[in-house]
């Protein structure tokens, strides 16, 4: 009898040894996983922070074609009044 009870005495041991690995495991993946998922809503925010930041970027091209209206306008007009004044 000593030796079957040895057996279950190993045996049990042995399987709580390997369940407390596997808990211990889960637990740090768990908490990884958290961790990664924060840095992932901080990225992500940060993103957002940054569309918002740089909105205005996305008007540059806009007023680059206006300034360049506005200075061939100018131009015109120079171009004519210098015509104007050649002919008097």
């Amino acid at each position: 009898m000593p030796e079957a009870t040895g057996g279950w005495i190993v045996g049990w041991a042995i399987g709580l040894a390997a369940t407390a690995l596997v808990v211990l495991l889960l637990v740090l993946l768990i908490r990884g996983a958290s961790r990664a998922a924060n840095k992932a809503e901080a990225i992500v925010s940060a993103f957002h922070q940054s569309r918002e930041h740089t909105s205005g970027l996305w008007d540059v091209d806009t007023t680059n074609r206006t300034i360049v209206r506005i200075t061939e306008s100018a131009a015109g007009a120079r171009e004519y009044l210098e015509a104007k004044a050649g002919q008097r």
